[in-house]
């Protein structure tokens, strides 16, 4: 079983990609450089306690990423085990985290609603 540790490593200050005037005035308003993410198991089940902020935007785009993260990686060719850096899809001030694939016991995280 695999936990994967979203940790931002940097937040952009707004950089327009065509040249003309950003949408935006600041940085993104929900991360800030250290703040974590954590997804654990398969299907994957966000860790509160291990989660600083949750922005839906960055969450939506490393769902993919996250889901096919936590199978085990078992074919020479299989990339996944070696992405180390992901971004949010805001391509004016991107917020760029560094991801962390680890390894964890079954009964370290509990699902939250346990079988009677």
């Amino acid at each position: 079983m695999f936990k994967v540790v979203y940790t931002v490593v940097d937040v952009g200050k707004p950089k327009s990609v065509d040249g003309g005037p950003t949408h935006v005035s600041g940085p993104c308003k929900m991360y800030k450089v250290g703040d974590k993410m954590t997804v654990v198991g398969n299907p994957g089940q966000l860790v509160m306690k291990e989660t600083d902020a949750v922005c839906l935007a960055a969450l939506s785009a490393i769902l993919p990423l996250t889901s096919a993260m936590m199978r085990d990686v078992t074919e020479p060719w299989d990339y996944m085990d070696k992405i180390l850096y992901y971004s949010c899809p805001d391509s004016e001030r991107p917020v760029v985290f560094k991801v962390d694939r680890i390894e964890v016991a079954k009964g370290d995280y509990p699902p939250p609603y346990p079988n009677p």
